[in-house]
């Protein structure tokens, strides 16, 4: 078999690419970490026996990140968001209702948003070495799992791997016996086809600070946390994480011998994924998922109904509430209900959520008004066209909280933005009636994402003739690495 053609779909002008294969049922979506290249991966035998033996049991669909690989360079990392709604897209775009999802590092915690904000498209969950829990954070907490363990080293060991982006050094923190000297050319060139060392350094950061852990109890679906013999991650993060999710369990999965192949290292994860598969039909409550609330205010509304009278005011407050209409509907969220001088309105995004409230807080200078908001993300259920729980609840006393003009979020919310351009500046930590604990609060500070150069990696003439063949005559790749496999065998290296 060889790489099936490359399909694209747009993504905000960009196209993203997917490959598909196979036609069984169900079907399972592999969103693949930076580094990893369809073309290249399927000139590795060992590769090409799993894509196979995977093809004949269900369909597969391998979604590459939108800005590096097969899809067109973008100008900035992509957020949590744009990443879970890009899996979507990809699903909807081959008619897919329902999927298993394997995230891989970084892209566990997109497809972690996709299962709780959207529970009736996910079967269920594989997670293989997910970085979720923020391992770079603003405040001196410790990532959970990680007390004790050597944190700042882990992090140094990342950053001095992707500094080297093209030597293959990342094996070094994914798969420590997996690390010999053919693996690394082999995923040196995997890096050097699918982003520039600035984008690769870009992407860390961004994934160093990924935290989505309080999604996790949302996660309806079975969900396997895998734990490779040779990661250099704490044993004890996997299995917080499995533990935080209600239908979670965890793997640790058998150590890879010494130099083997990239293929047969992955041969558990996929024997992980055939075995999810055979028990993954628990019943899903669609009415219960993971969203994001807006609240917004008119701050002062009795002093002006006094000074304009009852008619004037009702026009003005009506063309506010058209104005909000209109911001959330361009943002791509729902006005839930409109409850005197305030709005109520959720959306599936957190950066989408807080963009919008800044739109309402900006535009209602030409109607003469001040405007506060809350924004916080958290479990929902439906009930009927309204929305309930304690999430609707912290949001709206988070709202209460903001001053005229002020944007406040919640930690979770500060959270799910990263990435996204958003800044906040700490408001302290409050008590929010009737609402358990004690809540740090952010105010929002600026809107301006930071940039990267937008380029496709620059490959060598060996690079671009290895990738050629990759995609014309696989086969004679995959008959050379057998051979190197062999050679490295014999050798005992």
């Amino acid at each position: 078999m060889d790489p099936p053609v490359t399909r694209y779909v747009q993504r905000d002008g960009h196209a993203l690419a997917y490959q598909v294969s196979g036609d069984g049922d169900p079907t399972v979506v592999w969103f693949f970490e930076i580094g990893l290249h369809p073309d290249l991966m399927w000139t590795d035998p060992h590769l090409q026996y799993l894509f196979e033996r995977a093809g004949v049991r269900h369909r597969n669909v391998i979604v590459m990140r939108r800005g590096v690989g097969l899809s067109d360079p973008t100008d900035h990392i992509p957020t949590l968001d744009e990443q879970s709604s890009d899996v979507l897209a990809v699903m909807d775009a081959e008619g897919i209702a329902e999927a298993v999802l394997l995230g891989l590092g970084s892209t566990a915690g997109p497809v972690v948003m996709v299962a709780a904000r959207h529970p009736e498209r996910v079967r269920g969950l594989v997670l293989d070495q997910p970085y979720i829990e923020g391992l770079v954070r603003c405040d001196d907490t410790t990532p959970p799992g990680w007390e004790g363990a050597d944190l700042a080293g882990f992090v140094a060991g990342l950053r001095a791997a992707y500094g080297a982006w093209g030597s293959g050094r990342t094996l070094q923190v994914w798969d420590t016996p997996v690390d010999s000297p053919l693996n690394r050319r082999l995923m040196g060139l995997l890096e050097r086809s699918t982003a520039t060392p600035a984008v690769a350094c870009a992407h860390l950061e961004w994934a160093l600070r990924v935290n989505c852990w309080d999604a996790l109890g949302s996660v309806q679906c079975p969900t396997r946390v895998l734990h490779p013999g040779g990661s250099l991650r704490p044993l004890e993060v996997a299995r917080r994480i499995a533990d935080a999710v209600p239908e979670g369990s965890m793997r640790v999965l058998r150590t890879s011998a010494p130099g083997a192949s990239l293929g047969e290292a992955w041969l558990p994860v996929l024997e992980e994924v055939e075995d999810l598969i055979g028990g993954a039909d628990l019943p899903v409550d669609v009415d219960r998922f993971l969203g994001c609330v807006l609240f917004t205010d008119i701050v002062g509304s009795t002093e002006l109904l006094a000074r304009l009278g009852d008619h004037d005011y009702r026009d003005l407050r009506s063309a506010h509430e058209w104005a909000v209409r209109d911001a959330v509907d361009r943002a791509g969220g729902r006005l839930v209900n409109v409850v005197g001088d305030g709005t109520f309105s959720v959306f599936d995004s957190a950066t989408d959520a807080v963009r919008c409230a800044r739109t309402v807080t900006d535009g209602v200078a030409d109607l003469g008004l001040a405007v506060r908001a809350g924004v916080h993300s958290g479990p929902l259920e439906r009930s009927g066209s309204d929305l309930t729980g304690m999430a609707v609840h912290a949001g709206a006393r988070i709202g209460a909280l903001a001053d005229a003009g002020e944007i406040l979020v919640s930690n979770a919310v500060r959270d799910l933005t990263v990435g996204s351009g958003l800044t906040f500046t700490p408001r302290g930590t409050h008590t929010l009636k009737g609402v358990p604990g004690r809540w740090p609060l952010f105010a929002l500070s600026g809107t301006e994402r930071t940039l990267i150069p937008r380029r496709r990696p620059s490959l060598s003439t060996l690079d671009r003739a290895v990738l050629t063949a990759a995609r014309r005559t696989p086969q004679v790749l995959r008959a050379a690495v057998r051979l190197a496999y062999a050679r490295q065998s014999g050798s005992g290296s």
